[in-house]
């Protein structure tokens, strides 16, 4: 533990939310109760804030320093009132997008705040039903820019440091259900994760998203995700200290996704020194996602010392690796180790003719189908049974020509490919 938390915990108050007047009944809205108690225990410089048994209906709860949020079998579930919720104003880094329905509420915020924690063995319900289908229970139709309203992500932490999620169930958000952005010295251990659900999923349902944040241990979590499972980006422009996404440690986790296991990009700053170790990934789409920029006219994440060891993987597509909209690629010093599984497709490393991928190595990597280089030298392929494949000259024509297309990605060789990794959904068993 942390040393600022260990003497939070020793001398500071303990406080339950019912002595607050925190009903727990999933009725009675409890906002007003939990968040006195949580002032209260940051007013006397910090402590405990215990959630005990029951389900308790809930708006925006603004975490406090000092504070441990600790659920104790408690579910906080999310209010289906908007009104319940912060506004997109409530801090400058926050935002929000017509393009996906999220507002820039969210139910818990960190915002500019040290040594705090939420634990424990209860839940974060975010109550996605009741924002994602109509009047007639069925999804709204025309997908997620025609949903009415819907809060943002659910766990916002944003500029803060000494953060700790440990222990929680987080189920159900409309939107992401953990961020960290420009955050410093945070842990995120044995969490649960699912936005992945029949008869619907949550349009951009990630599981935790790691946005220009510096030393960060995220292992033993379990997340199952209709988007990305974990995610590390760059976006640095809302933050008032720009800093990289640097010394990230992911461990001895379990992810599935309808999207991408592990991705990395957005923004326009740097990911680098980020190690996975013991991953296992399944029923999933893409294993590994580089895409250095999704927008055009953007300059796109730098990705340098990136690995991977110990992987077991049954996913559609191992892995892509792809400047997408970046003019210049900024791409290398990535690596996978000691993988095993299955795959449908071939993978894909993607650069452009006057700036080629960086150095990516493959070592003892055993999967069917290989990886398909193109403008991507300094790719090594050592033992394993992974191969190295190359494309014709009239294929290379073909993907360079065609790069600086809205879809970049190169479905050019492959009638079939590119409709399969964006339609199936595996189901290894």
């Amino acid at each position: 533990m942390n040393v600022a938390l260990l003497c939070c915990a020793l001398f500071a108050a303990h406080v339950d939310v019912r002595a607050y007047g925190a009903a727990g009944d999933g009725v009675t809205k409890d906002t007003k109760a939990i968040q006195s108690a949580i002032d209260e225990a940051a007013r006397a410089g910090g402590g405990t804030v215990r959630v005990g048994n029951g389900t308790y209906l809930t708006g925006s709860i603004f975490l406090r320093s000092g504070v441990d949020l600790f659920l104790d079998g408690a579910t906080l579930k999310g209010s289906p009132d908007r009104g319940d919720y912060n506004a997109v104003d409530v801090c400058p880094q926050n935002w929000s997008s017509k393009a996906e329905s999220a507002s820039g509420a969210h139910l818990l915020l960190c915002i500019e705040q040290t040594n705090v924690t939420v634990r424990g063995t209860g839940r974060v319900d975010g109550n996605c039903t009741a924002f994602l289908l109509g009047p007639d229970g069925k999804p709204w139709p025309g997908g997620q820019g025609r949903i009415p309203w819907r809060p943002s992500q659910m766990l916002y932490f944003v500029e803060s440091a000494n953060i700790r999620v440990e222990g929680i169930s987080l189920v159900d958000s409309p939107y992401w259900s953990c961020f960290f952005h420009g955050c410093t010295n945070v842990t995120a251990r044995n969490l649960h994760v699912r936005t992945r659900r029949e008869p619907f999923h949550t349009h951009n349902g990630d599981g935790i998203d790691i946005d220009c944040c510096e030393d960060v241990e995220v292992s033993g979590c379990d997340i199952n995700t209709a988007d990305d499972s974990i995610t590390l980006r760059a976006d640095v422009v809302r933050l008032k200290r720009p800093r990289p996404c640097a010394r990230i440690r992911v461990s001895d986790c379990r992810l599935a996704s309808a999207c991408n296991g592990i991705r990395v990009g957005v923004g326009d700053g740097e990911v680098r020194d980020v190690i996975f170790r013991n991953i296992e990934i399944y029923d999933t789409r893409t294993a590994a996602d580089f895409v250095s920029s999704w927008r055009r006219g953007g300059r796109g994440v730098a990705m340098d010392g990136i690995s991977f060891d110990g992987m077991k993987v049954e996913s559609v597509l191992f892995c892509r690796i792809s400047p997408s909209f970046a003019k210049e690629t900024r791409i290398g010093n990535i690596s996978f180790s000691n993988v095993t599984g299955r795959t449908e497709c071939t993978s894909w490393i993607t650069g452009r003719k006057d700036s080629p991928i960086g150095k990516v190595v493959f070592d003892h990597v055993a999967l069917p189908h290989g990886v398909m280089c193109l403008n991507a030298p300094e790719v090594r392929v050592e033992g394993g049974l992974f191969e190295r494949r190359e494309p014709s000259e009239d294929e290379m024509a073909a993907y360079n020509s065609t790069i600086d297309k809205k879809d970049q990605f190169p479905c050019v060789f492959s009638g079939t490919l590119y409709d399969s990794i964006q339609r199936r959904r595996m189901k290894f068993r």
